[in-house]
């Protein structure tokens, strides 16, 4: 079976294409509030030509608008239902005392670490926001923690800060910045990196153990290889997560 996955972010979307639970390719593109055929424009695109059409979708959104869109293409352009990833679809105990303020992304996150590895486990998203989340022993989602991210923290420091100027992000050879541009990479990057460490190890306390770790998002590959915490960089994670999610559902209709 051939399934359309997408992970719509605020400011990038994920689309990937498994074929019988393994991921075939996917992409990486920046969000819009697509219509149903603009959406159909990109998809298409990404597709090829020809392509074998999928038989099946499953989506993560944390843009309501786009929500829309992608029923409209799914059914219009391929004849399929897409099941969306929900607290009620997502097949996973959830501990969380507000189910409904869950993101979609941070269900599918949980669901495919607890399909590739062992339980508990915490996973950073580093994203627009970088979301702590952990799965307990029992394979229940219990909770976690909601930071900046890396870009969403420096775009406010450029904002609010008028003498500072943006830079490019890029990680400084030395912690002790000699200008103020060197200042800042050091501020913001390494900043993040011991934010990270302090916030997995009051997380892995409350877990009791040595739970595995995870790291996924834009940011993962950069943050995540300087935490002292040894986190597995897997940047497919939240798709893999919605293709066992479409996968289970489609097991249970």
């Amino acid at each position: 079976m051939n399934r359309l996955v997408l992970d719509i972010g605020n400011t990038k979307t994920a689309v990937g294409l498994f074929r019988d639970g393994e991921l075939v390719t996917q992409w990486r593109i920046t969000t819009s509030h697509w219509t149903c055929d603009d959406l159909w424009v990109v998809i298409g695109t990404l597709l090829g030509t020809g392509a074998e059409p999928p038989d099946a979708a499953a989506f993560a959104s944390v843009v309501p608008q786009v929500r829309h869109s992608v029923r409209a293409l799914c059914s219009r352009y391929f004849s399929i239902e897409p099941l969306e990833v929900t607290t009620e679809t997502a097949g996973i105990g959830i501990g969380y005392r507000f189910p409904h303020e869950l993101g979609a992304d941070r269900l599918a996150n949980a669901v495919g670490a607890t399909a590739l590895g062992k339980l508990p486990c915490i996973i950073v998203d580093f994203g627009t926001a970088t979301t702590f989340d952990v799965v307990n022993a029992d394979g229940d989602y219990v909770g976690g923690a909601i930071a900046p991210g890396v870009g969403t923290a420096a775009g406010e420091l450029f904002k609010k800060a008028e003498r500072l100027n943006p830079v490019d992000l890029v990680f400084p050879r030395s912690p002790l910045g000699r200008d103020t541009s060197e200042a800042v990479r050091s501020g913001v990057l390494l900043g993040a990196v011991g934010a990270t460490d302090h916030l997995v190890d009051l997380l892995a306390e409350e877990l009791g153990g040595s739970p595995a770790l995870w790291a996924t998002g834009g940011w993962a590959p950069g943050i995540a290889s300087r935490c002292r915490n040894d986190l597995r960089i897997c940047p497919e994670l939240t798709l893999i997560g919605i293709d066992r999610i479409g996968e289970r559902a489609g097991r249970n209709g």
